[in-house]
């Protein structure tokens, strides 16, 4: 009896750690406008802001920010307006009424579970591992046949017997289907790509579901075993019971990483054993696949809250010394870069892991715009989750002791966006935010909700930090012109982007949105027409990165 309780209370307990650890502790401040004097019902608007910036803030967690920007009205659409949906309860911290305004300030706890299966189910989460496509192969022995079934054998029968699409392949499919994930047909593969001989086996290695995966242009492998065999049978009965399990695994092309793996099992009754077989395996296979599915999106939403790795080859080495300023750099210079781990070092190749708050493609690009002293350092090839790039070989002594015919050529400046490229940075509904009619410091918010005649706040996303905010003090700007940056006139400029002491214009919109702009009046043109810089307060601006507002 005792063990009896003990057991039950157990349960209970792991009950409450696994919706415990599905759940996240948020505090969020809720505002609304006080309107005829009625504090109940602008008490009540803010404390439904104050759960749905509770929510905001749980997708923010799993999803990038510029995802979040730019799927915005959907997941208004299909989530925000059901936030108390997803909030296990709350508790009201402070209440801040005022005339004009009342401010509710929560503590609530979120449902990440419920969040996740809408997000995966939206395609959200799809889009921030830039939508892969999922290539299944799942050998399957059903009930009457005498070996396990596999499409890569490249024929429609397998020792004398024929054999359509496997039913737990096909199943996998619509539950990955229905979640949003993009699916390759493995139909137009048989007879069009060439599988070894060694890869046409049941137990495909990880390295054969690869190679496999690659002729398919697949980025990501779901392979595994499925089997249906009769179960225990009552005397005289014409119904038969019968079971399948199935093991599968998640495998990433490119780096051969493991994304997920489960077991599932299922039972069914039926008249036919061939059906009955069936019925089993697809319910295990639906078993299956909701347990990768769970694994594969938290695989993905930990990446965005806490960094990935990213699998880097370094080619060409010559000198240990240019590889080691090359880590140094990627390790202080790259946006997002937590830490580089060296796996490998043999034959002029190294592999490194770096962990990143970003993914393959903007490593790639951010070497690619970077300065590395001198190492002619490129960007050779590059996927989803890994980048590939040359350091050029070493520079041979006799090279190095010899002097240049001529002198050096001087470091170019980076290049001046054209007038069409600088007015790119900002979209129509874009602005500069500030928290103060005074304050010098701005960053680049999305304009959700327009001032009204009673209320002349906007409601802004924030692009570096996926909050709203309510701010009066917002401003369109535009490309200065030369006669514009007269002294004393205010100067616009992005602050992110500096070399030698002079502050240029962003590389692209996405920096543009992430790093803090400045304001400033002119306190020196004396430079623009021959230098192109002009100096706005203390600093000294390149002509590009001048902006003033809009009028």
């Amino acid at each position: 009896m005792k063990k009896g309780i003990l057991l039950f209370l157990l349960a209970i307990l792991f009950s409450y750690s696994q919706s415990f650890a599905q759940s996240q502790d948020v505090t969020a401040t809720g505002v609304a406008a006080v309107l005829q004097g009625d504090k109940a019902i602008a008490r009540d608007t803010a404390l439904n802001d104050a759960l749905r910036k509770a929510v905001e803030q749980a997708v923010g967690t799993m999803v990038s920010s510029e995802t979040v920007v730019e799927n915005y009205q959907l997941i208004r659409d299909s989530i925000l307006t059901k936030s108390q949906g997803y909030i296990q309860n709350y508790k009201v911290v402070s209440e801040s009424p005022s005339p004009e305004l009342y401010q509710v300030t929560i503590t609530a706890i979120v449902n990440l579970g419920d969040l996740k299966n809408d997000l995966g189910a939206l395609g959200i989460l799809m889009q921030r591992a830039q939508k892969p496509r999922v290539l299944f192969m799942i050998a399957e022995q059903n009930i009457g046949q005498e070996f396990y079934m596999f499409w890569w054998h490249g024929k429609s029968e397998f020792k004398g017997q024929h054999y359509d699409m496997a039913a737990s392949e096909t199943a996998l499919k619509e539950e990955f289907l229905n979640k949003g994930f993009n699916v390759v047909d493995s139909s137009v593969a048989t007879g069009k790509i060439e599988v070894s001989n060694a890869y046409k086996i049941a137990d495909l290695t990880d390295a054969g579901a690869i190679s496999v995966g690659k002729q398919l242009g697949a980025e990501v492998i779901v392979k595994g075993k499925a089997l249906a065999k009769e179960g225990p049978r009552n005397t005289g009965s014409k119904v038969g019971s019968y079971i399948a399990d199935i093991t599968a695994s998640a495998l990433r092309v490119d780096n051969g990483a493991v994304l997920g793996s489960a077991r599932g099992h299922g039972v069914s009754r039926n008249i036919s054993e061939v059906t009955g077989g069936t019925e089993a395996l697809e319910k295990a296979a639906r078993e299956a696949s909701g347990k990768i599915i769970d694994q594969i999106i938290a695989k993905w939403s930990g990446e965005v809250s806490g960094g990935g790795l990213i699998q880097l080859t370094v080619r060409g080495i010559g000198e240990y010394s240019d590889f080691v300023k090359f880590k140094d750099i990627i390790q202080g210079q790259i946006r997002g870069v937590q830490a580089i781990y060296q796996r490998s070092l043999e034959g002029g190749i190294a592999v490194l892991d770096v962990e990143m708050k970003g993914n393959a493609q903007q490593l790639s690009d951010e070497i690619a715009r970077k300065n590395f002293g001198g190492i002619p350092v490129k960007v050779i090839g590059a996927s989803a989750n890994t980048v590939e790039v040359s350091l050029g070989g070493a520079v041979s002594a006799k090279t190095m002791s010899t002097p240049p015919s001529s002198p050096p050529a001087a470091q170019p400046s980076p290049p001046v966006p054209a007038a069409q490229e600088t007015s790119s940075f900002f979209e129509a509904d874009e602005y500069l935010v500030f928290s103060g009619d005074r304050d010098e410091n701005g960053r680049v918010g999305k304009m959700v909700t327009r001032p009204t005649a009673t209320n002349p706040e906007g409601e802004f996303l924030m692009y570096h930090d996926g909050q709203k905010v309510w701010s009066k003090f917002f401003k369109a700007v535009r490309s200065a012109a030369a006669s514009e940056l007269q002294l004393g006139s205010r100067i616009y400029f992005f602050e992110g982007n500096h070399k030698e002491g002079v502050y240029y214009s962003p590389k692209d919109k996405s920096e543009a949105r992430l790093e803090s702009w400045w304001r400033d009046p002119v306190t020196d043109n004396s430079l623009v027409n021959n230098r192109g810089i002009v100096t706005v307060g203390r600093y000294r601006v390149d002509v590009s990165n001048a902006f003033v507002e809009k009028k």
